[in-house]
């Protein structure tokens, strides 16, 4: 059972693409047609593409990202694409193709757009922000830059022109500290310059005023000592700055990532920290008191001292860390892990410059005091000597210390290596013509399908058999929709002569009496036998033919029901009960002036208006005058009469009455038959109405035998292939009745016209 409700699921579902195929090919050929006019119209689009490795080359980051080495990567390189698309990248770049030699090429840089107004700069940036796009490679640190343009040579142009941007903007955030400091030292370089330059020429002065060359051994020993210590305390003090400028240098950085990430660093404290800030100034101190009194291991002293500081300093940097982690308001993660290693090791430094600067302090006055005691013309020039020889360490320790920070910046790299540039490309990528016609017919026999499927879900009219049986009717006989046209020039070319009465025969579609052996008629014969054996225990002699509305065929499938049982021998007579608009005189072309009204009303008796046909043993009773009250004829006694009198002398008995849900005439003649047969003509009535029909029939208790579908479209609905295999058989089989000689093949369908 499950099997075969799958396969008329899949056959309903072939019959509902087969009745839309014309809208499935309508949309169809509109989809594909549109987007291929659109798809030529479209104006070519070019991308070029250039990697970009992110390397780390940091010492510190790269010991400090080995815990989260993954997600610490990952973030970096989500910075990296943001950044490349970023605006400040982009406006950068504007500014570089300004004075490009290429700027005429570039659709990007033109001053006028196509509707005349003038491009403004951050329509630009704009623009090119919209023509990026970065991915990153799997599994790697790659980056890839595209760019999409009108041309190829734009296309390429502005994707090396941004990733060369994005690498300066790289080398210089990689050397900005350095860079910072190296600036620092070399302004004090000048100015230590000009000083040294000044006392040397102050010196030289005194001494020749004065007449004096040198000082004693004792005083000079002095001298150099108390200048070795200015020295000493200016390098501090100048470390103690540059240190201080990195620090602001660092502090704007933070303002960017995190504001409170220099304030959580130094108020980071602890017991331990505590101690090992005042043993560093405790060895500061010690270190200056040594070097103010050298003596034998001195040098040596200081060496394990020095070690011993940058021990310690090791150590509170890796406490402050500790602390500093462990605060809510700091998750070095969340931040740049180079940023919070800088600040850190700026800031442990700071304090420890600022110990040591307070050491050399307290040496360096105890020594000006031991040269306060000299005579005041040896007072002087130990002074002059020693602002100079201050001068002289001092610059010499300046230009160490330039030089070391301008090899450190020449030394820094951006983290960004250039893989590939990009290169123009021959082929666009949009619009992308086979796969844009491909989809178009894709969607647009999803479109028709849909569209039919709607249609169908809208249309609620009975189509097929199927339809009936779903709301729970007998299917006593589907009949197939004929064009008497069709007929006429088949019968003709098998040599047929055609009288006006056969002209007649076939404008009123009696199909079954101008051609007997056809197809329809068989579906005529079929529709016979199932009202003979509805019911084989209680035969029906009295049978009612109505229809749910109008213009169904009702009286064509009467006449020609009528002419199928007198085929088998029986008397039928034919009764036309549609008092209101009688049709069955103009089948058989009689006078309708007499008929079943004038029984009715007792002016003529039963015999007085049967009427004789060319069809043996059919007698036809005509409607006769149009009464004013036609419900009430119809449920006289008078018609009950009529009735009986014709069941008396026929074998069968049809009436033909008015539509059920018109009038209450065919409800009122249902309960004087032993049945009622209701057509439904395909595609002309929906479902609620033929359910409400059959309603009203049982409500007055009348035995409705089944129903009969008219007017079935195969070809329509099913398809020609269907028609000729499951319906042309029949006349294949049997022949024509003009010529029984078998013919080699199936001559064209018939099909009967509803009215």
């Amino acid at each position: 059972m499950e099997g075969k409700d799958i396969s008329q699921q899949l056959s309903e579902f072939l019959r509902i693409l087969f009745r839309g195929r014309w809208i499935i090919v309508v949309s169809f050929l509109a989809v594909v047609g549109a987007v291929t006019y659109l798809t030529y119209r479209m104006r070519p689009q070019y991308a070029a593409s250039t990697s970009l490795l992110i390397v780390v080359r940091d010492r510190v980051e790269n010991a400090f990202i080995d815990r989260e080495s993954v997600p610490a990567s990952r973030t970096r390189n989500l910075n990296a694409m943001e950044i490349v698309q970023s605006r400040m990248i982009a406006e950068d770049v504007i500014r570089s193709l300004a004075d490009s030699p290429y700027r005429t090429e570039l659709e990007l840089m033109q001053e006028i757009a196509p509707s005349g107004q003038p491009i403004s700069f951050d329509s630009r940036a704009d623009a090119l922000r919209d023509m990026i796009s970065v991915s990153l490679q799997k599994d790697t640190d790659v980056l890839e830059l595209t760019v999409v343009a009108y041309t190829p040579f734009e296309a390429a142009f502005l994707a090396n022109a941004v990733a060369e941007q994005f690498y300066k903007y790289s080398l210089q955030s990689a050397r900005g500290e350095i860079t910072d400091i190296r600036q620092f030292l070399e302004q004090q370089l000048d100015m230590v310059r000009g000083q040294l330059s000044q006392s040397e020429e102050v010196e030289r002065s005194y001494k020749e005023s004065q007449g004096v060359s040198a000082l004693d051994q004792e005083t000079s020993a002095l001298v150099g000592q108390s200048a070795d210590f200015h020295a000493r305390y200016n390098t501090t003090q100048t470390e103690l700055n540059a240190q201080l400028r990195r620090q602001d240098y660092l502090r704007k950085q933070s303002a960017e990532a995190r504001g409170t990430l220099l304030e959580d660093i130094g108020s980071a404290t602890s017991p331990l920290i505590i101690a090992m800030q005042q043993e560093i100034a405790e060895k500061q101190t010690r270190i200056a008191t040594l070097l103010a009194n050298p003596g034998p291991g001195t040098d040596e002293t200081v060496a394990a001292l020095e070690k011993e500081l940058e021990t310690i300093k090791a150590k509170l940097i890796e406490e402050v860390r500790k602390v500093a982690g462990g605060s809510q308001s700091l998750d070095p993660m969340r931040t740049s892990q180079q940023l919070f290693e800088n600040l850190l090791s700026t800031d442990v430094e700071i304090k420890a410059l600022t110990a040591r600067a307070e050491a050399l302090r307290e040496v360096m006055q105890n020594m000006d005091y031991e040269l306060e005691r000299l005579p005041q013309k040896t007072l002087v020039l130990a002074r002059l000597t020693r602002d100079r020889e201050v001068n002289e360490k001092l610059y010499l320790m300046l230009t160490d210390k330039y030089e070391e920070t301008r090899i450190a910046e020449a030394g820094k790299s951006a983290n960004v290596q250039i893989i590939d540039a990009a290169k123009p490309s021959t082929k666009p990528i949009s619009p992308n013509k086979k796969l844009n016609i491909l989809l178009s017919m894709l969607f647009g026999l999803a479109i028709g399908v849909g569209i039919a499927f709607f249609l169908e879900f809208l249309d609620d009219t009975v189509k097929t058999g199927d339809d009936l049986e779903r709301i729970g009717l007998t299917v006593l006989g589907t009949i197939p929709l004929v064009y008497t046209d069709q007929i006429i020039r088949r019968l003709k070319k098998e040599g047929r002569q055609f009288t006006d009465a056969d002209l007649h025969r076939v404008d009123a579609k009696m199909i079954t009496r101008f051609s007997p052996k056809s197809p329809v008629s068989e579906a005529y014969r079929s529709l016979r036998t199932n009202i003979q054996f509805a019911d084989i225990d209680h035969p029906k002699h009295v049978l009612m033919i109505t229809s749910a509305m109008s213009k169904e065929g009702k009286s064509t499938t009467a006449v020609n029901l009528a002419i199928t049982l007198t085929q088998t021998g029986s008397r039928v007579l034919l009764v036309d009960s549609d008092l209101r608009r009688p049709t069955l005189h103009n089948f058989f072309a009689m006078d309708k002036t007499y008929g079943v009204t004038n029984v009715l009303v007792g002016s003529l008796s039963f015999d007085d208006v049967i009427k004789h046909t060319e069809v043996e043993k059919l007698d036809v009773i005509t409607a006769g005058d149009i009464p004013p009250n036609p419900a009430e004829l119809v449920a006289s006694e008078s018609m009950r009469r009529f009735i009986e009198l014709a069941r008396s002398r026929y074998d069968y008995v049809l009436l033909d009455s008015p539509p059920v849900i018109a009038v209450t005439d065919a409800a009122v003649l249902a309960t004087r038959v032993d049945g009622t047969v209701l057509v439904v003509g395909s595609g002309t009535v929906n479902k609620r109405e033929v359910v409400r029909a059959v309603g009203l029939l049982k409500n007055v208790r009348s035995p409705v035998l089944g129903v009969v579908l008219n007017g079935l479209d195969i070809k329509k609905i099913y398809g020609s292939y269907y028609y000729y295999f499951h319906y042309y058989q029949y006349y294949y089989y049997y022949g024509s009745e003009s010529n029984t000689k078998k013919r080699r093949g199936p001559s064209r369908p018939e099909y009967q016209e509803v009215t």
